[in-house]
């Protein structure tokens, strides 16, 4: 194995950091401020909100680390370590120490405990995710790293990313070690506008997307596989939402503004109608009403020409018409595609 050519910028808080995290921890005392570099600390830039867009936002995420003696892989010294925010500072407990050789390190957020499930029950969401460290001879399968074994997500409102970091030590010395996180899901939001008076919006339904996949699984490095049934998940659906804006004006404006109706949704990357979800195709039902005119419904299928991408957000905007109802969408990159931590 050789060591990767990543190179960590030297951050001047990042030893505070450590000095701070370190004599805060009731379980490691340390005598000699100088011992703090000794101690693996890291650093990050990711948010945590829903979708995750500052990295003030963030409050925690887990860390495993996989250490490597002679370019063998020795141990595995960190293992959903839980890394949380205290004030300005990134801390975790039962400091590890530095050893020297190779160190890869890989970061998860949100932690799977939080949505971690003995059985999962629809409208929760679920994760179950397994470390396989690189290089490591024992496997067989040529996965490495992080896996999602499952992502049952049917409320769409997790923003699942992952970061990975190499180091070399004492070359990279006592630094923080620096995470770069990468959404793994798919931002879809829902408008609807018109340019026809008194019109009036009276449901819509978005529905028909997988909600249950496993990520860089055998046969798919680094990339999404999408499940109809596995056994811990038994007679999964389609997703379906409906929760409207309660801020949706009645009627809607008639200058052509569009209003967002469904925002934000995480959903896992797929190909609306290419019918390899299962579940195709993907569609939007919506029922309104023009004046004191009965309510119409039309139903569209959202088309196979835009695929979801890890990292990008949809916007899909319904035109309501007096006779008919089109569709437009338009693709974008997240506010910010990646986000940084220093721990």
């Amino acid at each position: 194995m050789k060591p990767l050519t990543y190179r960590i910028p030297v951050y001047a808080a990042a030893a505070l950091s450590l000095l701070a995290s370190a004599s805060s921890c009731t379980k490691v005392n340390i005598d000699n401020p100088d011992l703090a570099e000794q101690y693996i600390g890291f650093t990050s830039s990711v948010g945590t909100k829903t979708p995750i867009e500052s990295s003030e936002d963030m409050d925690e995420f887990a860390v495993w680390a996989a250490y490597y003696a002679e370019e063998i892989l020795d141990s595995k010294p960190m293992e959903e370590v839980r890394v949380y925010r205290d004030a300005n500072l990134w801390r975790y407990d039962e400091l590890k120490l530095w050893k020297e050789g190779y160190w890869h390190f890989e970061a998860f957020y949100p932690l799977p405990s939080d949505l971690s499930a003995t059985q999962a029950a629809m409208g929760k969401d679920a994760l179950k995710i397994n470390f396989t460290a690189p290089h490591d001879n024992s496997q067989i399968t040529g996965i490495q790293g992080l896996t999602i074994d499952y992502y049952y997500g049917p409320s769409a409102s997790h923003d699942l990313m992952t970061a990975k970091a190499d180091r070399s030590y004492p070359a990279g010395g006592g630094n923080a070690v620096q995470f770069t996180f990468s959404h793994l899901l798919s931002r879809v939001s829902i408008a609807v506008k018109t340019a026809t008076d008194d019109v009036t919006l009276k449901s819509l339904t978005f529905g028909g997307m997988s909600v249950l996949g496993a990520y860089n699984t055998f046969g798919y490095s680094g990339r999404w596989q999408l499940l109809t049934e596995i056994d811990e998940l038994s007679d999964v659906q389609p997703g379906s939402f409906s929760d409207l804006n309660a801020n949706i004006p009645s009627p809607l404006p008639s200058n052509g503004t569009s209003v967002d109706v469904l925002s934000d949704l995480l959903l896992i990357p797929q190909t609306p109608g290419d019918g390899t979800n299962g579940h195709a195709p993907i569609t939007l039902k919506v029922t309104y009403a023009i004046g004191d005119a009965a309510p119409e419904t039309k139903t569209i299928a959202l088309p196979s020409s835009t695929p979801w991408e890890s990292g990008h957000h949809y916007r899909y905007t319904l035109k309501l018409a007096m006779a008919d109802v089109t569709l437009s969408v338009d693709m974008e990159p997240w506010y910010e595609r990646n986000y940084t931590v220093i721990f």
